[in-house]
């Protein structure tokens, strides 16, 4: 018995995080508050997000989705017009939510004269409505076979909080068909 006493009078208490009610300036909810809140906690929590599973990639068309076909379109494109499109959730509240959108495209990969074309853009996004996304389409408009010559390109689309934290981005590809040769 001795022993034991020893034993758990020189033990060290483990370490304990501060508690939330401990930090100076920290807000404390009733049970009641909680409740109310965590639906819109879950929701600020899970910030930008998709409206499905068509939410982000590349659409066959000009300015209307006549067939989705997603971040990993056939290699090369085949002949015509494409655009790149975005439907968000927002969370309903807060303001300041952005998303960042990047292309970048070589013309004529892999030849001397390569060039290469940066675009970025930021949009402001907001909520409109649980079930309604925020639409932003044509982020990107294509043409294949590019008038330029073949083109391969990637692009993202990074969310953005309020307060500046950036999530994951979303990211895709494409490539499109070299143009026809002149005629003889």
């Amino acid at each position: 018995m001795p022993w034991f006493l020893l034993f758990v009078a020189c033990a060290r208490p483990p370490e304990c995080p501060p508690c939330a009610a401990d930090t100076p300036g920290a807000v404390t909810l009733a049970p009641w508050e909680a409740a109310l809140l965590a639906g819109t906690l879950d929701d600020l929590r899970s910030g930008i997000r998709g409206a499905g599973d068509q939410a982000f990639g590349l659409c066959a068309g000009r300015t209307a989705c006549e067939s989705f076909v997603g971040a990993s379109p056939p290699d090369p494109l085949s002949e015509g017009d494409w655009f790149v499109r975005a439907e968000l959730l927002v969370p309903a509240a807060g303001e300041g939510w952005t998303v960042l959108f990047h292309v970048e495209c070589t013309t004529h990969p892999g030849a001397p004269e390569a060039a290469t074309q940066v675009h970025d853009r930021q949009y402001p996004v907001k909520f409109m409505g649980r079930d309604r996304p925020y639409r932003l389409s044509p982020l990107w408009k294509i043409r294949s076979p590019h008038p330029g010559g073949p083109q391969a390109c990637t692009w993202s689309l990074t969310p953005v909080r309020p307060d500046g934290v950036r999530g994951d981005p979303w990211t895709g590809a494409y490539r499109t068909l070299p143009p026809p040769p002149p005629p003889p």
